[in-house]
């Protein structure tokens, strides 16, 4: 054990030898923990450094809170697009039709334009696999100091002091230095002996990979297949809320001026019944009036909460259209697209074109090219290879000899090559993975479509109650006028009570809330069904 200090038995050695030993043994420890020493400081500097770095990036890490700049610039981007709704009855307020809000919305949405910009995305990603085919090539390059390797000449090498006839490049039989760990010395290497200098050129062109390359051109497709629904999944749900927005905000307007007619009724009834009691005039009695004022209060509510609708129905549509000065036309609420197509028009016009079962479909042929890729993945890919290699050493003398590596060399070589990777197990089991995935889409197949279809069938069933419901409210409506007539006709008489008043008006004004209301369901079903069935919620 060299590097341990041997016990030093007096009754062997001198008293001398003993301490010259020891002080040489000492002195070696010295040397090895002085370099252990030297390590542990350059270790520390190292780790200190690290800390360093880790602490700049922990710092530069986002988490801080936003700037005065950010919030002002976040504050204009949301008021940009929600704003007073009070505005739409200024003068200023631009008035649009349900076809021209939506030009609007489909150029200005942010979620319908990160769809379609998800689109480009996946054609990009798609695209890429196109330079699979195309040769890919691998550049390297190594920069250092050369070291001092010469051949000795004819005059350095002999035997018994005679010269031989080798030597040189051309008969290198020797050279100074070994380049061996026992014999070379650091100054073969150190200081610089000229640049060490290597470039290296792979270029590979693939010619069979078993449909490797195919399957993932037709993955990328797939890809932008999926991401192509999806984009028209996001528009057509962008298109049936403006729909809600539009109809509904209608509605509620037409709603409250509805509301607003009824109340003014109700107050002139209050006044006029408030004079004739002060009078003694008429068959009401104070309970007929508290009776009506109690139903003047009920409307007042009603109002408040039809304008808190206006309001945030408003605010709504704006962000849809995401424009803070529109509003909805003047026309009056009515139908605006009756389906009366069978179910099996919507049925089949889903399985040509909603986005959802695109996506499915896509997914099922996705599922099967991975199928085929793991399979091609278990064999060989073959392909041509160019090599260009250049190396130069200014340090060094190679000789004329053919059978050796070399520091300065320039050469090329092109040839068939295959590349094989044998780690059979995981590949197997992607493989096996995949048949599941396949499986299990087939299943997964049947129980979508099926759920599709009871979609499709349930906003079929509520476009025609929501039709059935109209008709019927608007001959309730008709009856409940006719009504009211008669009782106005029996007040301006004197022999109506506050009681047939109270009834008579408050069904009339019931009735025609209901009406509109089948007509906002009417329209926003018929949108449904159209969306269920992938069609055109707003079609040109």
């Amino acid at each position: 054990m060299r590097n341990c200090l041997p016990p030093v038995p007096s009754d062997l050695l001198d008293r001398r030898a003993t301490e010259s030993v020891v002080r040489h043994r000492l002195r070696s420890l010295s040397l090895y923990l002085r370099s252990r020493h030297r390590c542990v400081l350059s270790l520390a500097a190292l780790l200190a450094l690290l800390w360093g770095s880790a602490s700049a990036l922990a710092q530069s890490q986002p988490g801080k809170p936003p700037s005065e700049e950010e919030l002002q610039a976040s504050l204009e981007m949301a008021r940009s697009t929600v704003g007073d709704h009070s505005a739409s009855s200024k003068s200023g307020a631009r008035k649009f039709d349900l076809q021209a809000l939506w030009s609007m919305a489909q150029g200005r949405f942010p979620g319908i334009i990160a769809a379609r910009q998800t689109v480009d995305s996946a054609r990009h990603a798609r695209n890429e696999q196109i330079f699979l085919r195309l040769p890919s090539a691998d550049f390297s390059g190594f920069l250092s100091w050369s070291p001092n390797v010469k051949c000795k000449d004819t005059g350095e090498i002999g035997a018994d002091g005679k010269p031989l006839a080798l030597g040189g490049p051309d008969h290198c039989v020797e050279t100074n230095i070994a380049q061996t760990l026992n014999t070379s010395t650091i100054q073969n290497y150190l200081p610089f002996y000229g640049a060490l200098v290597q470039l290296n050129l792979r270029i590979t062109q693939p010619l069979y990979t078993f449909g490797k390359l195919t399957a993932a051109w037709d993955l990328g497709q797939t890809g932008l297949d999926i991401a192509s629904a999806q984009s028209d999944g996001v528009r057509l749900d962008h298109q049936l809320n403006l729909l809600r927005a539009y109809f509904g905000l209608k509605s509620a307007r037409a709603a409250l001026d509805t509301v607003k007619e009824g109340h003014e009724q109700v107050t002139k009834w209050v006044k006029q019944m408030d004079i004739d009691l002060e009078a003694g005039k008429g068959s009401a009695s104070e309970i007929d009036l508290m009776r009506l004022k109690v139903a003047e209060s009920q409307i007042e509510l009603i109002l408040i909460d039809l304008e808190r609708t206006i309001g945030s129905t408003l605010a709504a549509l704006r962000y849809l259209v995401q424009d803070n000065t529109v509003d909805v036309d003047e026309d009056d609420l009515a139908l605006w697209n009756e389906e009366n197509h069978p179910l099996d028009y919507y049925l089949e016009a889903a399985l040509r074109s909603r986005p959802e079962l695109r996506v499915l479909r896509a997914t099922g042929q996705g599922a099967q090219l991975y199928k085929k890729l793991r399979i091609a993945e278990l064999l060989p890919n073959f392909g041509l290879i160019v090599n260009f290699g250049y190396g130069y050493a200014g340090g060094v003398q190679d000789p004329n000899h053919g059978f050796m590596s070399r520091l300065n060399y320039l050469g090329a070589g092109v040839g068939l090559g295959m590349n094989w990777s044998l780690d059979v197990g995981p590949r197997i089991a992607r493989l096996q993975r995949a048949i599941s995935d396949v499986n299990v889409f087939e299943s997964r197949k049947r129980e979508l479509l099926g759920g599709g279809a009871l979609e499709i069938e349930r906003a079929y069933n509520d476009v025609r109650e929501a039709k059935r419901r109209l008709k019927t409210a608007e001959v309730a409506e008709r009856r409940a006028r006719g009504w009211l007539q008669g009782i106005k006709q029996s007040i301006d008489v004197g022999t109506a009570e506050g009681r047939d008043m109270n009834d008579a008006l408050r069904t009339y004004f019931e009735q025609h809330i209901a009406v509109l209301r089948a007509i906002n369901d009417t329209n926003v079903a018929c949108g449904a069904l159209r969306r269920g069935a992938g069609l055109e919620v707003i079609p040109k």
